[in-house]
Formats: C-alpha cells, structure tokens, sequence
C-alpha cells in the first residue's frame, strides 16, 4: 500500500510524514501548490492508493484553490481521500458549514450570510443585540467579533462592502497581537459578504474528536465571552447527549476523521459552532478521566466504551494513518 500526501502551504504534511514512517506505510509527497501539480499527479497516480489532504487555512485564497484541486482529484481521479472531499470542503469555511448544519436541521446558532450590503443593513438595524459576526477562515478566536450595537455593526459592514458597488471595499481585517500591540492583517481582510449568528452565552464548549471508532473529548472553557483560543481545558468525561451528537454528525456526513466542537449554553441547550476536519493535537492525549489518559471507542452493541492510553501522538497522525490504511484495506478486499 502506497500513500500520497498532498502537500500545501502549512506543516501537516511533516506530521503525517513521521506516522507513515513509523507505521511502515510507503507514501510519497506531493507538492499540490505547484503549478505543475495536474501533470506530476498523473505520473504517479497508479501507483498511489489514497491520498492525504492537509488543506491550509491561512489565507482564503490558498484555501479555495486547495478545495478545486481536491476537487479534480475526488471526481477525476477517483482515488479515496483522507479526510473526504466533504469533509475538507467544510473545513474552515464557515459559509459551508453553515449550509451542511442547515441542510441536516442540526442544532447551531441561527447563521445568515449575506451577499447583498442592503440586506445585511436592514437585518443588523432589526436584530436582537449582541450578535456575532465572523470571519469565514479563521481559528482561535481571531476572526470573531461579539457585537453589542448597530453603531459597531454598521461600522464592519462598511468595510466588509465598501461603497460605489465594492469597488473600494478596504474589508474587515482582522487583528494580530504581537507583543501586545494589535496590528491589523491586509492580507486576511474578508470582503463582499458577512457571516451573522445569534449570540449565546455559553458555559463552556466541548470538543468532541472522531477518528474512526476512537473519540475524545475535553472541555474549552471561558476566557472572557468566548472558548475558542482560551487555551483552558477541563478534562471531563462528555456528556453522552454531547457524544452522540457528534456521532450522529459524522454518521450524516460519511465523515472518518473529524472534530466537532458543541456549545453547552446556559439554558441547557448543546449547539454546534465548528466542525473541523483538520486539528491540531498537541499534547500525546486529547481525552483525560481521573488524571487518566485515553479514548472511547464506539461499537453499535457496547456504545461508547472507555480506554485508557496514549492514543495521540503526532498530532493523532498514527491514529489517522492507521485508520485510513484500515479504510483502504477494506476497500480492496471489496473489490
């Protein structure tokens, strides 16, 4: 078995490198960025058995000729990817995301996207305060503003459109500290459409990790009104509610390999605000019970079942290596 890792603008790739090494598992790289990727893929592509993806997520730019690519790769080719197409599609893109959860009527907070500046002012002038308006890339907190007027409101609005039919469109751009000075990003200003979400105030948020039949979970607790980019973590056992959630996500979307992360608000209700097919795992363990690491394993007599262990290292790469070899496996014996 032979394995290609699609190469792009970020350090994932070295990751999955490391876990194919240490399985055993032959791959070769691909640089996917390279204007001659069409032409080196074709020279290989019998050889390979199932590609990797590590999409990048520092520009939108970067991410939207990835997803084509993978796009040619998915339909043309016809080669398994990991983690699929869909998956990767929404990953962050919070304008497809939000389409997914809508089209499967999954709990998140309400979300309009708006591609026309009247539109989008008439709703901001009738809504209910605060709302949150987000940027559509972007992890850690960075890319959200929690708006408590329509004075604020008005303001992103008009750098997000611009005027004279957004041919001066500046665009919302976030803010980078460094060294404790804020500094505005030109090259991630997002233009020519706003992301709107009703505001909910949260307890904290759980993540839910799926990796074939291994899931972790953890709390993100609250630094200020939001837990993305806190960097707090409760180790907690999930709810089973929070767990079958994310399950039944990943069962609706053909999803191997995800990261859900719920909304547990005040009032009791659990909301879905992302949904990632690419995450970071820093730390050996992404699940922690009693001082304990480890994962639960799914299997549809049993149900979530616990064990205890280091099941994460290399950014969980081993568990999706092995776990994307064991798709393939399958896959050729059914053939």
């Amino acid at each position: 078995m032979k394995l290609g890792i699609l190469v792009s603008s970020n350090t994932w790739e070295q990751s999955f490198k490391k876990a194919c090494e240490e399985l055993k598992v032959e791959y070769t790289m691909i640089d996917i960025a390279s204007s001659n990727w069409m032409d080196n893929l074709k020279k290989i592509d019998s050889t390979i058995d199932g590609y990797i993806a590590t999409p990048p997520c520092s520009f939108q730019e970067y991410k939207t000729i990835y997803d084509e690519k993978l796009f040619f790769i998915d339909q043309f080719f016809k080669k398994p990817i990991y983690p699929n197409f869909s998956s990767c599609y929404i990953y962050e893109s919070k304008r497809n995301m939000a389409a997914f959860l809508d089209f499967y009527d999954i709990p998140h907070s309400k979300t309009s996207i708006f591609t026309k500046k009247e539109e989008a002012d008439k709703y901001l002038k009738e809504a209910k305060y605060p709302l949150v308006i987000k940027a559509n890339i972007g992890a850690g907190g960075n890319a959200v503003d929690i708006v408590s007027s329509y004075c604020k409101a008005k303001k992103i609005l008009r750098k997000t459109f611009g005027c004279y039919k957004g041919l001066f469109c500046t665009g919302k751009k976030p803010t980078l500290n460094k060294f404790g000075i804020p500094i505005k990003i030109s090259g991630s200003g997002q233009r020519h459409f706003m992301i709107i979400q009703d505001f909910h105030k949260i307890k904290w948020e759980w993540r839910i990790l799926k990796i074939g039949n291994s899931y972790f979970g953890h709390q993100k607790l609250l630094k200020g009104d939001k837990a993305s980019g806190s960097g707090l973590v409760g180790w907690v056992m999930p709810p089973q509610e929070v767990l079958y959630m994310a399950k039944e996500i990943c069962d609706k979307g053909g999803f191997d390999v995800m990261d859900v992360d719920i909304f547990e608000t005040v009032d009791g209700k659990f909301l879905v605000n992302e949904l990632q097919a690419q995450f970071g795992s820093y730390l050996d363990y992404q699940m922690m019970v009693d001082n304990k690491p480890g994962r639960l394993v799914y299997s549809e007599d049993k149900g979530f079942v616990w064990e205890e262990g280091v099941f994460n290292r290399i950014n969980s790469c081993l568990l999706k290596v092995e776990n994307f070899v064991e798709i393939l496996s399958k896959k050729s014996n059914r053939e």
